[in-house]
């Protein structure tokens, strides 16, 4: 049996479960940097290392160690009698278990799958449960049907693809299925930027924070983080530090590391908020979300909350 956990603090607790089994740590951000359906490529892995060490400053040769050991342990995953996904109902596990899914169903097919998908709580996810919590997760284990399987590998197609709109007529209907599909989605629509003012809603809502006071890098990250909108995110505390990285000049950091100073808002940063100004034209982007690379000042999709939808923008 193999279990394949959500992260380094899961596969903690899970060592203390008495739970049998191999265990294989899914380490990677899926919901950063590019991503392409199929699987990966030496130069394809060159590429997204090289965007998240710039980015995140992950360090690139400890990615592609990491990123080719996980492929070498996943690879064996056709050798066990049964594969246990664990993963979170946010869009951060989401992606890396549409992801699994979809490779599984590919290099594996006759593997008997099983997941344990409980609902994101920001105070009880997999890696702050007890052992014993775990243990009793496991017994109620839901086998991988072909209908879960056939949902999370559309899903995946739609994330890592070129068109955002893919995966609209995949939400259109329920997805009883395979829970979160909706939900994901619908936090992956948001992390384009707004017709309003051209933040995301990560940004938005960390500005909205800074306009009421400064605050420290802790004290910001738990507000936003927690906020209805970015919860289920799964985002983490260094994705969060280089979404503020790229908000100068709308914010200013008091300190030599961005994870211990205090933030606060600039004049230039509450225009922007309030709409006067559009982030997009005074910062051209250059980012990835799933599959699609959205460059320079006038990006062609937008996300329009009152609409509740992304929208095609004028040229």
């Amino acid at each position: 049996m193999l279990h394949i956990l959500n992260g380094d603090a899961t596969a903690t607790v899970f060592a203390e479960s008495g739970l049998p089994g191999e265990r294989l740590v899914w380490r990677d951000i899926l919901i950063e940097g590019p991503v392409a359906t199929g699987d990966a490529t030496p130069a394809s892995l060159a590429g997204r290392a090289a965007w998240l060490a710039d980015r995140l400053a992950i360090d690139r040769e400890d990615y592609v160690r990491c990123a080719r050991e996980q492929a070498a342990r996943l690879a064996a995953a056709r050798e066990h009698d049964e594969v246990v996904l664990w993963f979170e109902q946010d869009l951060l596990c989401a992606a890396n278990l549409w992801l699994l899914l979809d490779w599984l169903a590919r290099h594996a097919p006759a593997t008997r799958l099983a997941l344990v998908y409980p609902e994101t709580n920001e105070i009880r996810g997999l890696g702050a449960r007890e052992p014993a919590q775990l243990a009793a997760l496991f017994v109620e284990r839901v086998p991988v049907t072909e209908a879960m399987g056939a949902l999370g590998r559309q899903a995946w197609a739609a994330y890592a693809g070129s068109d955002p709109l893919a995966h609209v007529p995949l939400v259109a209907r329920e997805a009883a299925d395979l829970p979160f599909v909706r939900e994901a989605f619908r936090c992956h629509e948001g992390r384009f930027p707004s017709v309003a003012n051209g933040l995301n809603e990560v940004e938005t809502t960390a500005l909205a924070a800074l306009r009421r006071g400064p605050r420290d890098f802790d004290e910001l990250f738990r507000e936003v983080s927690g906020h209805p909108r970015v919860r289920r995110h799964g985002m983490g505390d260094r994705q969060f530090a280089a979404y503020l990285r790229r908000l100068t000049p709308l914010v200013t950091v008091a300190g030599d590391d961005m994870m211990t100073a205090e933030l606060a808002i600039t004049r230039l940063g509450r225009d922007v908020v309030a709409g006067e100004r559009d982030w997009c034209e005074i910062q051209p982007l250059d980012t990835w979300l799933g599959g699609v690379h959205l460059r320079g000042d006038r990006p062609r999709w937008r996300w329009d909350g009152a609409r509740g939808r992304l929208v095609t923008a004028p040229a």
